[in-house]
């Protein structure tokens, strides 16, 4: 039915973009419908709880998890460099053992963030 030419190529991205417009224009018609006449955003703020004072937990809680989230970044860096040092040692026996240590310690690493992350989090429940 469709041969291979130019019109048939462009169709799937074409579609592909013109489905996140039809879907902005819709979430923008939600939002203007859900702010009311006024304009008035206090309910929204309210409900958003962006009109109370956090309170420090809160921030301690998002200065840590921005810490663990950089902490996975490197881990994740780590484990990918180890395999590549890996998959180009060419037989090297010293660059293999180099890549297994640092992949093991990689690993160990990542054993550690995933682990006080999730002892943070229970603190933190507990404490909000």
């Amino acid at each position: 039915m469709f041969k291979n030419s130019n019109s048939t190529k462009y169709l799937f991205p074409l579609l592909f973009i013109g489905s996140f417009l039809v879907l902005n224009v819709t979430l923008a018609a939600s939002l203007q419908e859900g702010f009311g006449a006024t304009g008035n955003l206090s309910n929204f703020a309210t409900q958003a709880k962006y009109s109370t004072p956090q309170t420090p937990e809160y921030y301690i809680g998002l200065a840590l998890n921005g810490l663990f989230s950089l902490l996975g970044i490197i881990v994740m860096a780590m484990i990918f460099y180890s395999g590549f040092v890996w998959m180009t040692a060419r037989g090297n026996d010293t660059k293999v053992a180099k890549a297994k240590d640092n992949l093991i310690d990689a690993l160990l690493g990542l054993l550690f963030v995933v682990g006080g992350y999730a002892l943070t989090s229970f603190v933190l429940k507990i404490f909000t």
